[in-house]
């Protein structure tokens, strides 16, 4: 009891909590409805945590090549590495072998890469965006969802 007479409650940073709950006197009880509200907005937050990460991209390891490539994870970059991938195609069906196809990463660097290396860097981006999709709804599939959920340790 505080000097002025009233009871202080510690509520913990970053504690799910809301007005109109009930205090009985040595404990809190959330109001109806309160965690299907906390499930619902951990659920937008694991959504746009998905989104932050695939727009940050990723940077992958190219066979046979001496550097990495560092491509985004926006729209307009997947557009641009689907088009890379069928022009890979062709190169492969007409048997060409040179590192003829350009592709400016995120960090602004132009690779040139053989049809077999870009269609590696467009199968890697498919399957890391995959497994980014696989965590967010593993995650929305827990009950309740982790605080945490924006933890590096749930996502790959």
């Amino acid at each position: 009891i505080a000097s002025d007479g009233l009871t202080r409650v510690d509520i913990p940073s970053g504690a799910d909590w809301q007005v109109g709950g009930t205090w009985d006197g040595s404990a809190y009880s959330d109001p109806p409805g309160h965690a299907d509200k906390v499930q619902a907005a951990r659920a937008e937050g694991v959504n746009a945590e998905r989104e932050r990460r695939i727009l940050a991209g990723k940077v992958f390891p190219i066979t046979g090549y001496g550097s990495t490539i560092h491509p985004s994870g926006d729209d307009k970059t997947q557009t641009v590495l689907l088009a890379l991938k069928d022009s890979a195609r062709d190169l492969q069906a007409a048997n060409v072998t040179d590192a003829v196809l350009p592709f400016r990463d995120m960090d602004n660097i132009t690779h040139n890469l053989t049809a077999s290396q870009a269609m590696e860097l467009v199968n890697l981006g498919k399957a890391w965006v995959t497994d980014l999709y696989e965590a967010s709804w593993d995650l929305k599939a827990t009950d309740p969802i982790p605080a945490n959920y924006a933890d590096d340790k749930h996502w790959p």
